[in-house]
């Protein structure tokens, strides 16, 4: 795991406290915000490719295309958290 993408998840531990807190309150910035935390979880796609999840593709698609609701908020989270887990596998894996 680079440097750059711990630094990308913990970017995204800020902005998922203040997307819970925008859904509780309805807050239109919330895209704005979900739109971040998509290009987040892209820039590390892009440097550790080999941790993608499975069909993340389409599961950004669906969250691109419900970003005002709760549910997509829960797909990023869990697809930040899957692509952390096989980061952290990946790079385990290199230091054996």
């Amino acid at each position: 795991m680079s440097l750059s993408s711990l630094r990308y998840f913990d970017e995204w531990e800020f902005i998922r406290e203040e997307l819970l807190v925008l859904i509780k309150t309805n807050d239109n910035k919330k895209i704005e915000l979900m739109r971040k935390g998509i290009d987040l979880l892209m820039a590390i796609l892009n440097e550790v490719a080999e941790a993608a999840p499975l069909n993340y593709i389409e599961r950004i698609i669906f969250i691109e295309s419900n970003m005002e609701k709760y549910v997509a908020f829960v797909q990023l989270e869990e697809l930040f958290k899957e692509t952390k887990k096989k980061n952290a596998r990946i790079r385990a894996q290199m230091n054996h």
